[in-house]
């Protein structure tokens, strides 16, 4: 038998997809919310990490936006993808936490480069002349992290969401509510900035 809102009662949470989970969670199943911090809590850490580049505030941002999620389990659309809207609860607790600290940083390329099989650098700088080269130089990524610090918010979170996470450019409008043009452009325009400065600073 399935409840009001289509969710079968009896079926095992871990075997409920993301959405399906929400309508659990939003007719009183706690244990949908223990599934879905599962699921979602290590990348997510991983992702306000590269925002903050502080483990402790990351943790109690993270735990923040599960605590929004159960919070708010009532205002979820079904309809909505629950990672992106996850995400999103993410960032605007990330935006805050910036603004409070007066920070600008991102995420340390220094700090997330030591298997040089993943290319941090070259996957934020995916085109451009000789890209490759620069990660051979520790000088040029130290230089690299500052710049990107210094980066406008928009543009450095378009950045590390498309670059750095994978993201496709749909995936990233929808978390930051803009268009797939605009993160494409965000992202083209972040990268022309580091490349202007590291030009000037080597």
């Amino acid at each position: 038998m399935s409840n009001s809102t289509g969710t079968p009662d009896n079926k095992p949470i871990p075997e409920l997809p993301d959405g399906e989970l929400m309508l659990a969670l939003q007719n009183g199943r706690d244990a949908a919310l223990d599934e879905l911090m599962k699921r979602h809590k290590q990348p997510l850490f991983y992702f306000v990490t590269r925002y903050t580049r502080d483990e402790d505030t990351s943790y109690d941002i993270v735990q923040e936006a599960f605590f929004r999620v159960y919070d708010r389990a009532e205002t979820y659309n079904p309809s909505y993808r629950f990672k992106t809207w996850l995400y999103q609860i993410a960032l605007n607790l990330c935006r805050d936490y910036a603004r409070k600290k007066k920070l600008q940083s991102l995420v340390s390329l220094d700090a997330w480069t030591d298997d040089e099989d993943k290319g941090s650098l070259h996957d934020v700088l995916a085109s451009g002349e000789n890209i490759e080269s620069l990660t051979e130089h520790r000088q040029t990524l130290k230089l690299l992290d500052k710049h990107i610090d210094k980066l406008p918010h928009k543009l450095k979170t378009a950045l590390i969401l498309f670059a750095l996470e994978d993201h496709s450019q749909e995936e990233c409008a929808r978390i930051l509510g803009v268009t797939p043009k605009t993160v494409e452009t965000r992202v083209y325009r972040a990268r022309k900035l580091l490349m202007q400065k590291l030009a000037q600073s080597l």
